[in-house]
């Protein structure tokens, strides 16, 4: 059980795909931390171009508070959402699938 616990809490708290690596699921393991960094960058991208244009709309309204809201409330955050969805569900596939696989692990030692 120990390899199970330590694989689903790598993937959890470390980085998705960590978990699937001890499990000795390298390829596996890369796909998701390779997934999970593309997701990290269009998601940091998609955060730049909003601010550039939250920043840029405000200001010409008025550089306040209410104008930034109103600026915010404006954009589409579809993408974002989607992104933040994403990251989720290869989340918890990882977690899931990094404890099974070292369940399954644990088993196949066990005599």
């Amino acid at each position: 059980m120990k390899k199970a616990i330590l694989s689903s809490l790598c993937s959890a708290f470390v980085i998705p795909g960590l978990g699937q690596i001890i499990n000795h699921e390298i390829k596996k393991g890369l796909l998701l931390l390779g997934a999970m960094f593309i997701l990290f960058v269009v998601g940091c991208i998609k955060l730049a171009f909003l601010i550039n244009s939250v920043a840029a709309s405000a200001s010409s309204m008025g550089a306040d508070t209410q104008s930034f809201l109103q600026a915010i409330r404006e954009e589409n955050l579809g993408l974002l959402w989607i992104l933040v969805a994403l990251f989720a569900v290869i989340w918890l596939y990882s977690v899931i699938d990094a404890f099974i696989s070292g369940r399954r692990l644990e088993a196949k030692k066990a005599p």
